[in-house]
């Protein structure tokens, strides 16, 4: 009876124990990936211990991963889980937060981010930099690695203030000093950044990028900094985000809706193919800056050319709506207001653009109050057009249909725009005047005789 009791409390306390810990797995699982770094940047040698420990991990699991794929001679990468995908993307963020990256624009900032560290990384071990390496004060909150030109400095504004990392100045020359050092580097060992750089996917590549390993030699020949197989995926992107505009093209015969689809086409198109060739295609260097650049610049500039169509169409369906209501109403002055908002938002879409470029033009325009005096005298002309296209809706001297009669010109006005009135002359031809030139001219307006001229009698 006895030994049936202690076999009793033996299972129940195995099946306590058990269900205890089936509880607190979950729980052990939700603890953040790799918490046992110590992620300190209060001191150069930290902040070096901080980056080696994350970069050194992320190259342990890049390589495990592409071991496991060579030796089972398998075509596709395996799977990776959740779990993982948050570890590499835990010490990703411990990496980076080691350097400067401010330089980086923001749309190019994880990726040639990734691409510096790791360079950084396989720099490291060319210097026999260790994580017991001492920096060398060069001044107040400044330190070198002694025998490198790798520097780290104290972040002085900011939510990190107080933080030492490595300077912007150091991760601008990161890749010079990278390839300068390349003969003394083994090419037998695993270089985690060439292996970044030539598989699709970055630091969590998708499974299918196993495939590029898979491939002839000829296709895996370097171009730069990137493979001939990744020219080759780039050169497709491209070709489909010109190819499909101009097709859709083809079924379409009104001109202005010709053009506002292709622009459409154009410009979605070439937002989703910048994502397409950084992290799924993998283009890394100046080329992928270079690309991403273009594709920046084609969907902004598509966003600029979309408003002033739209603006163009919306002119012109408040005079025709006008017009229905009115056939008096005078439809040039919907047009120019219209193409004056479109245009200055067209503007807009396009320093929007450039400032997403990276190009500091906020600054710029700022700038140019030292020469906007120079500015305003180079566009008076322009601005002297528009203020006399102006001038000529309000006084009501003129309007589209009127037939006018000068010395120097005669016809019917047929447009008159942000810089210029055009008019049909009696035989057929097309005037263009500017509206500061129309505006000092003295004129006759046919239209507005309110009566037949004035017959002149004889004195007898």
């Amino acid at each position: 009876m006895d030994a049936f009791v202690k076999i009793l409390t033996l299972r129940l306390v195995a099946i306590v124990i058990m269900v205890t810990a089936s509880a607190l797995a979950p729980a052990a699982q939700a603890q953040p990936a790799y918490s046992d770094i110590s992620v300190d940047r209060s001191t150069a040698e930290l902040n070096l211990n901080t980056f080696l420990e994350a970069a050194d991990r992320i190259a342990i699991r890049l390589e495990a991963r592409e071991w496991a794929r060579d030796f089972y001679v398998a075509w596709l990468y395996p799977e990776i889980t959740p779990e993982q995908h948050a570890e590499i993307d835990l010490l990703q963020d411990y990496m980076l937060d080691s350097m400067d990256l401010s330089a980086f624009p923001d749309w190019r900032r994880e990726s040639a981010g990734v691409e510096t560290a790791l360079m950084l990384r396989e720099l490291l071990r060319d210097e026999r930099v260790t994580k017991d390496t001492a920096f060398r004060k060069l001044r107040e909150g400044l330190w070198a690695i002694p025998g490198t030109y790798l520097q780290a400095g104290t972040v002085t504004s900011g939510m990190r203030t107080g933080d030492v990392i490595f300077t912007a100045d150091t991760v601008a020359n990161i890749p010079a000093l990278y390839y300068a050092s390349a003969a003394q580097r083994s090419p037998g060992a695993f270089n985690a950044y060439k292996y970044v750089t030539e598989t699709p996917g970055g630091l969590n590549p998708p499974r299918w990028a196993g495939i590029t390993h898979k491939l002839p030699a000829v296709l895996r020949m370097s171009i730069g900094t990137n493979t001939l197989f990744q020219w080759i995926l780039t050169f497709l992107v491209l070709a489909t985000v010109i190819a499909i505009p101009w097709t859709a093209g083809k079924f379409i015969r009104n001109n202005s809706l010709r053009l506002f689809c292709q622009t459409v086409f154009a410009g979605l198109l070439s937002n989703y193919a910048s994502d397409i060739i950084i992290h799924d295609t993998g283009l890394s260097g100046p080329s992928a800056t270079a690309v991403t650049l273009l594709f920046v610049a084609v969907h902004y500039g598509a966003l600029a050319v979309i408003v002033l169509i739209l603006g163009e169409w919306a002119g012109n369906w408040i005079s025709r709506a006008q017009r229905a209501k009115d056939n008096t109403f005078d439809t040039s002055i919907v047009r120019l207001a219209t193409r004056v908002v479109s245009v200055m938002t067209a503007l807009g879409v396009v320093i929007y653009g450039i400032s997403k470029m990276g190009v500091p033009v906020f600054g710029i325009i700022a700038g140019f109050g030292v020469g906007g005096l120079a500015v305003a005298l180079a566009a008076k002309p322009t601005l002297e057009n528009i203020l006399a296209g102006v001038i000529l809706f309000l006084d009501g001297s003129i309007k589209v249909g009127d037939e006018i009669v000068s010395d120097s010109l005669s016809g019917v006005i047929e447009d008159i725009g942000m810089r210029s009135t055009r008019i049909r002359a009696s035989d057929g031809g097309l005037i263009s005047v500017t509206n500061a030139e129309l505006a000092n001219t003295v004129f006759k307006n046919v239209s507005k005789r309110v009566a037949e001229p004035l017959q002149t009698q004889g004195v007898s």
